[in-house]
């Protein structure tokens, strides 16, 4: 049995595959009580830190969307980068049924199963990279 913080359930869910999470939100949302508190999208600000001054300053801002949901009367919270209502909605029920159940088991284990296949598809993508070389000629 593998416990799993909330917050690290909630770093799975945002990186995973968007299938995975709605399948399993699915079967999630079917035997719970579900309430939408919000569903929206938010711009949210990429900040950052001049080297030489030390001076914060905002980069851009990105397309998020957010959502809010009662679980069992649980809030659930899920915000996804990009506009995916879906995913946003249905990673929020299992944050929320995360934590408004004991028997979340399964739930762990699909967890488990989304981060194994994010590990995979990261590591297929960079070996693709380190595949590739660049040479440099120095011109004078």
């Amino acid at each position: 049995m593998f416990m799993l913080s909330r917050e690290k359930c909630f770093e799975i869910v945002a990186v995973a595959d968007r299938e995975d999470v709605i399948r399993v939100g699915k079967a999630v949302e079917e035997s719970n009580d579900v309430t939408v508190v919000t569903l929206e999208n938010v711009l949210l600000p990429i900040k950052a830190i001049d080297g030489a001054k030390g001076v914060e300053f905002c980069l851009g801002d990105v397309l998020a969307t957010e959502c809010k949901v009662l679980v069992n009367g649980r809030e659930g919270y899920m915000l996804v980068l990009g506009d995916d209502k879906e995913k946003a909605y249905y990673g929020a029920i299992l944050d929320g049924y995360f934590e408004s159940s004991d028997e979340k088991q399964w739930l762990i284990d699909e967890l488990r199963r989304m981060e194994e296949k994010w590990k995979r598809k990261v590591a297929e993508e960079m070996a693709k990279v380190y595949e590739t070389k660049v040479e440099f000629e120095i011109i004078d």
